[in-house]
């Protein structure tokens, strides 16, 4: 068990089952990141926290740090918080730095060298240090808006839907009760409200036609969203979305059509393991909407004016002025 700040433990299973030691260091909370949770002997002793958790790199740690960071900092109030797994060199190590990242405002290379020097059997995974780029990149911070937090969360979906593992409403997104200032994308044929503007994944053009040819050796990342990449543009020219709610019926299907909720036209097609925009770029999960089946409806800004002097009202509007008597 190693103190890595004040009263901040990192360590294996050992650790967390040596009650004496805790007892000593003053440690009051433990968080477990493990296939199994401790025992009861212990959990009725100290506050805990449980994550199941393999150490794979496609396990997802990333959407509990918010959480772990929050029950670190009410430990720390407290008495001391142990952060473990089995071994105390990925997993526990993983949520630990990103702990330092944000409360010290350490960049990941700093944060992982801190750690390391205390603890040098700390090795976190490839998938690990991934997640941990991809925390610095929105600022040491989760930000469920970010693009690239998105595509994360999609990707995770694709592979629990690749494996056969059923998706719960919860985790398809529902978009229209967003803000009214939102352009929104409603069904050519019956004028259903699909999403708003927000549902749109985006991402950067690709190599064209070079990407569709075989004999072609261009290398091509599975998903470009390096949005900070000023050498390079959005691409403009497909819709690929979120999958809703209304989606739910059939997207546990690895692809098929994607339909209009309402009268049941066609709108596009999904794909979870992805499909080549025209761009050129690989985009996976892949929620293809035609824009020929769509319309874009811009929002309307009516702002009432009306002159204590004057018994008119003015309604501006994008599409001009109405004056309307009383």
């Amino acid at each position: 068990m190693t103190e890595i700040i004040d009263k901040l433990f990192l360590g294996g299973v050992e650790a967390a089952l040596d009650i004496e030691s805790l007892e000593k260091f003053g440690i009051t909370h433990i968080i477990t990141i493990d296939i199994r949770p401790l025992c009861q002997e212990t959990t009725d002793k100290f506050t805990t926290k449980y994550i199941h958790a393999m150490d794979l790199e496609d396990t997802d740690l990333l959407t509990y740090i918010d959480e772990c960071n929050s029950f670190i900092d009410d430990g720390l109030v407290k008495g001391g918080v142990l952060v473990h797994c089995f071994v105390g060199s990925s997993r526990s190590a993983t949520i630990v730095i990103a702990y330092l990242m944000n409360k010290l405002n350490l960049t990941f290379q700093e944060a992982l060298d801190k750690v390391k020097t205390l603890r040098p059997l700390v090795k976190p995974n490839q998938g690990f240090l991934h997640q941990l780029h991809l925390y610095e990149s929105m600022g040491n911070k989760i930000d469920v808006k970010s693009n690239c937090f998105r595509q994360y969360r999609l990707n995770k979906l694709s592979l629990s839907v690749q494996a056969g593992q059923q998706i719960s409403d919860h985790k398809l997104y529902s978009q229209l009760d967003e803000s009214n200032s939102l352009n929104s994308y409603k069904c050519r044929k019956c004028r259903q409200a699909l999403f708003k503007s927000s549902a749109l994944l985006p991402h950067m053009e690709g190599k064209g036609k070079a990407a569709f040819d075989w004999r072609s050796r261009i290398e091509d990342d599975e998903n470009d969203i390096d949005f900070q990449n000023k050498d390079k543009t959005l691409c403009d020219r497909s819709l690929f979305i979120e999958p809703l709610k209304w989606m739910s019926s059939y997207v546990h299907n690895m692809e098929g059509k994607i339909l209009c909720p309402k009268c049941s036209a066609k709108i596009g097609s999904f794909i979870w393991y992805g499909e080549r925009c025209p761009c050129g770029t690989w985009v996976a999960p892949a929620f293809h909407i035609q824009s020929s089946k769509v319309d874009l409806c811009k929002p309307i800004n009516i702002v009432r004016n009306r002159s204590p002097l004057q018994k008119t009202e003015t309604l501006k509007t994008d599409l001009g002025k109405v004056v309307v008597m009383e």
